[in-house]
């Protein structure tokens, strides 16, 4: 019996342990699993912390899993942007109901800490439509349903933040420390169901007009859910924005392709206080202390079916009579407040809705403003007819409500506007069937903060309205450290107002400074004063789509980051999502610079930049540190003494925080270096290593054109000339972003510095015994890898050593060549000599016999011719006697 209680003993303690060792062992294979099935099944990237719980013993008996550090994040349009970030997740299951396997019993979900952000983009796609298509769906619901019977308990969210940011619509909406819970047994098919929400802060704007701004508002609801009907009854509840409480009454059901719905809202109180308390200003932590007055009428409903363009019918009226508030420390109190608001939509669709303001009064002190409303066919074609008129002591504001400590407010509104008409009407350019007319001005306007950072002086704002022309006929301004100064003209200003049209504008606008930082979006303002090569804090600004303003701008300090630019002039356009440059000159860092191009926020979290830059006498030291493109891609500038001229152009994505992508950035265009040093660079400190000279170390570069290409992350350079100990080196090549280089060097060196080299090709002339020279200079290769920081240079030192020598043997061949050819020439000298002498010596005999021969031949002729005469003489005297004769 002993041993039975002990082997039982031990068996239990084995399933024990085996239960606990479960979870440990197979954890890296739940993980991946986990993490595979995720990230085939979205088309966005998933991770979490691969420390996954996963214990039977936390929540006994029930079973415990939970995943921490969990982030969804974009591809494509939406990439690098991150839809959602949990800092845990958690859900405790029944054991038992998931080993009989007949419906899983999910006791709590708890989500804690999540950051949502959603976002529609113009062409209407969202960043949250992530799950893959499946090849076939058909009766995919009907199986999920029949295959996964699951019951849950409690869903809890803890401390949730929330942006929808939808760009289609001009929807804005941020959720600040949301909480939620919902408590439930969503096994039964009727029950009831406990829903608590509180949010922090709740802003909501359309349309860059902000309705509800950082209001605090709670919803505790009980709700009778009919799960087979899919019906949801709303019981005992309590809504409140601020101090204004509201309840709902009615249902909403989900039907197989639409949602019908029957719903009413009225405000439990009529007090006038509890609406005002959604002015920010005035819901402040003097609330309580608030006298006021006045009725207030607030109710609404909502009735019908919803389904894709197909909506349910709506109203809301809100009615406020003599109201009045005073706080008790301040001097003046807001009298007569009188508002009469109706918005009404008989259904089916959004062009049916009517607003009707009626009527808006207001005294402060003894000056009054009036207005009223009445907007029809809001989408197909918007009808107005509205009025505002009054003058207000922008002074008297802080004597109404309670400003921050340091805040200041003063100046003078007035206004007498009116526009009455269909934006058909403006559209088709027919002004004279509509009515618009007026004047706005606002003058000495200030704003102050105690810490300076939102300072603002309108010393004027002047606009004189017609249907045709809004005319800004002076504005003279101060944000900040910043100036501005404009005149122009607004054409299209009603359809952009009322947010069918694009808004046409030609402006001068004037600044003797402009602090660029003031304006653009950053985390943490102290981060301003860093380099351009940080520009991680600043969000990529969105250009509107809806504005075409052609600026001809002055501006003659401004302030970029660290950059001071000066003298800028030039023509700034905005249109379609576009900023284009337009023969922009300035000045920075010593340089002037021209450009000619565009920034494009067409996705923004992928702008494009694609610029014509020139840039003349920048020091390549100020370029370095200014310029994180400079750093990744000619880290070399640092070491560089002098400046440079250059004219390239770039085409670069760019990332949502201004850097640009490196990888696709391309350019191409020429360098410009009349006269430049470079000092304690590695790579050639190395070569005047190798080549045992430190004349090598510093070269320098005079009247040099570099032509370059930037492509695919690299920087690739034409042949160019440095010159190197008094000789010149032709460089070509590339470096990288990942400080890569590949370059190949060609350079002649003189041959008596050229080190051991030199020593032993001496040596070899020397033990030649002639008297040999070497070659001047010699001709070196160096083939250029590794890093900035860490190169590596290969030289064919040895083959030229080779080449010297072998030009050497070959000087040694010649010259016993030209030895032969000496002594075989005197050989056949002599030999001719001799011939010619021997050949002189005959002839010289020869001619002496000749003219032996010759003066006996002529002796002989001349006694045969003295003879022959002799004869012929006395012939003819022998003839004369005998002619003599015969004539006797």
């Amino acid at each position: 019996m002993k041993k039975l209680l002990i082997s039982i003993a031990a068996l239990i303690a084995v399933i024990l342990l085996s239960i606990a060792l479960v979870p440990y062992l197979f954890k890296d294979k739940i993980f991946e699993l986990i993490k595979k099935t995720a990230n085939e099944n979205v088309n966005a990237i998933v991770e979490f912390d691969n420390r996954i719980e996963l214990s039977l013993f936390k929540n006994f008996p029930d079973f415990t899993l939970g995943v921490n550090d969990i982030s969804i994040i974009g591809i494509d349009s939406f990439s690098n942007d991150t839809l959602l970030h949990l800092k845990s997740f958690q859900a405790t299951l029944d054991v038992m109901s998931v080993i009989k396997g007949d419906k899983i019993k999910i006791q709590q979900v708890t989500l804690n800490t999540p950051s949502i952000h959603a976002i529609i983009l113009k062409s209407g796609v969202s960043n949250w439509d992530i799950a893959k298509a499946t090849a076939d769906t058909t009766g995919t619901q009907d199986t999920a349903k029949s295959a996964l019977n699951i019951s849950l308990k409690k869903f809890q969210i803890i401390s949730a933040n929330i942006k929808y940011d939808d760009r289609q619509s001009n929807l804005y909406a941020v959720i600040k420390d949301y909480n939620h819970t919902l408590i439930g047994d969503f096994s039964q098919d009727l029950f009831n169901m406990k829903i608590t929400n509180q949010i922090n802060e709740l802003t909501i704007s359309a349309q860059n007009i902000k309705y509800l701004n950082k209001v605090k508002l709670s919803f505790d609801a009980d709700i009778e859910a009919n799960l087979l009907e899919q019906k949801y009854s709303i019981k005992d509840n309590k809504i409140s924005l601020n101090a204004l409480e509201f309840m709902l009454e009615g249902f909403v059901q989900l039907n197989d392709d639409n949602i019908s719905m029957d719903i009413k809202y009225l405000t439990k109180s009529s007090e006038f206080k509890n609406f005002i308390s959604l002015i920010p200003a005035i819901y402040s932590n003097e609330f309580n202390d608030l006298k006021s007055s006045g009725k207030l009428g607030f109710e609404g409903f909502v009735k019908g079916v919803y389904r894709e363009n197909l909506y349910p019918a709506f109203g809301l009226k809100l009615n406020v009579e003599d109201g009045m508030f005073k706080y008790p420390n301040l001097p003046l109190p807001v009298n007569n407040v009188q508002v009469n608001l109706e918005v009404d939509n008989s259904g089916g669709d959004l062009n049916n809705t009517i607003v009707n303001l009626s009527k808006f009064h207001i005294e402060l002190d003894k000056e009054s403003f009036d207005a009223k409303f009445i907007a029809k066919n809001l989408i197909n074609n918007p009808y107005i007819d509205a009025s505002m008129s009054g003058t207000l002591n922008l002074g008297n504001v802080s004597k109404i409500i309670p400003l921050e400590k340091g805040t200041k407010i003063e100046g003078m509104l007035r206004t007498n506007i009116q526009a009455k008409g269909s934006m058909s009407e403006i559209e088709n350019k027919k002004y004279e069937s509509f009515n618009a007319s007026g004047t706005l001005e606002i003058k000495n306007f200030v704003y102050e903060t105690a810490d300076q950072k939102n300072t603002s002086y309108l010393n004027e704002l002047s606009l004189s309205i017609s249907p045709k022309i809004v005319k800004l006929n002076n504005l003279v301004a101060k944000m900040g450290k910043s100036d501005v100064s404009a005149k122009g003209e607004l054409t299209d200003f009603f359809p952009y107002l009322f947010g069918n049209g694009t808004i046409n504008g030609m402006l001068d606008l004037n600044s003797e400074y402009i602090d660029a930082n003031e304006f653009l979006s950053s985390d943490d303002d102290t981060e301003k004063n860093k380099t351009l090569s940080d520009t991680s804090t600043i969000s990529a600004p969105n250009i509107p789509s809806n504005i075409n303003f052609t600026i001809n701008a002055r501006i003659t300090k401004m302030q970029y980051t660290n950059l001071e630019i000066s003298n800028l002039i030039g023509q700034i356009k905005i249109a379609n999502e576009k900023l284009e440059f337009n023969k922009i000159g300035l000045n920075t860092l010593g340089a002037t610079v021209g450009l000619n191009g565009y920034y494009e926020a067409t996705n923004s979290n992928k702008p494009v930049v694609d610029i014509d830059f020139s840039v003349r006498n920048l020091e390549f030291k100020k370029a370095f540190a200014a310029f994180n493109t400079v750093q990744k891609l000619a880290p070399v500038a640092e070491n560089m003494e002098g400046t440079f001229n250059s004219s390239f152009k770039m085409h670069t994505p760019m990332d949502n925080k201004l850097n640009p992508i490196l990888d696709e950035l391309y350019a191409d265009g020429i360098v410009d270096i009349p006269n430049a040093e470079l000092k304690d660079v590695k790579l050639f400190n190395l070569t005047a290593n190798i080549l045992k000279n430190d004349k090598f170390k510093n070269p320098s570069i005079k009247n040099v054109k570099i032509k370059f290409e930037v492509k695919e992350g690299r920087i690739f350079t034409k042949p160019f000339d440095l010159t190197l100990a008094g000789q010149k080196l032709t460089l070509s090549g590339s470096s990288g972003l990942d400080e890569t280089i590949d370059y190949t060097g060609l350079t002649a060196i003189p041959a008596n510095i050229a080190g051991t080299v030199n020593k032993a090709l001496g040596n070899l002339v020397s033990k030649s015994g002639t008297s040999l020279k070497m070659s001047e200079s010699i001709n070196i290769q160096l083939l250029i890898k590794g890093t900035f920081n860490d190169p590596k240079i290969t030289t064919n030192l040895a083959d030229a050593a080779q080449n010297e020598a072998n030009l050497i043997k070959d000087q040694l061949k010649d010259e016993a060549s030209k030895k032969i050819k000496e002594i075989e020439t005197k050989a056949k000298l002599e030999a001719a000599r001799l011939k010619a002498e021997a050949e002189t010596k005959a002839k010289a005999e020869a001619d002496k016999l000749k003219a032996e021969y010759e003066k006996q031949k002529k002796i002989a002729e001349d006694k045969a011719n003295a003879e022959k005469e002799l004869l012929k003489k006395q012939a003819e005297e022998e003839a004369k006697k005998k002619l003599k004769k015969l004539l006797k």
